[in-house]
């Protein structure tokens, strides 16, 4: 994801920054509604909801208990966090990859061959 908004210094990753944090801070005062949404699927079985331990983790993910501030540091670590994580480094290539093999793919669908040149469908 990070390539493709042209890298980690680029102008779109640090909009994408900016966005992040905002919309985490205009989200936390909500912070108990969604929860309470969430716990509504814990009796679902869906592997995602498995108990209390899910509700806890969703809470602090809020980061409760800190100021404004606080609270856009915690999201610029989970950010930097997302970044550096090997899973999320090994999407990243898995992505571009991807988006190069549906060029090809495109490239492919646009062309036919008949005998030995490339006609055009």
């Amino acid at each position: 994801m990070v390539i493709l908004m042209g890298g980690r210094y680029s102008q779109g990753y640090q909009l994408f920054q900016h966005l992040t944090v905002k919309a985490f801070l205009a989200i936390r005062p909500y912070t108990e509604q969604l929860v309470s949404t969430i716990q509504l699927m814990l009796g679902t079985g869906l592997p995602s909801f498995k108990g209390e331990g899910t509700i806890k983790r969703l809470r602090e993910r809020f980061a409760p208990g800190v100021n404004e501030r606080q609270a856009a540091e915690f999201m610029m670590g989970i950010i930097k966090n997302a970044h550096e994580n090997m899973r999320s480094t090994v999407y990243d290539e898995f992505q571009r990859v991807c988006i190069h093999f549906f060029d090809i793919t495109s490239f492919v669908d646009k062309y036919s061959l008949h005998s030995s040149r490339m006609v055009r469908s």
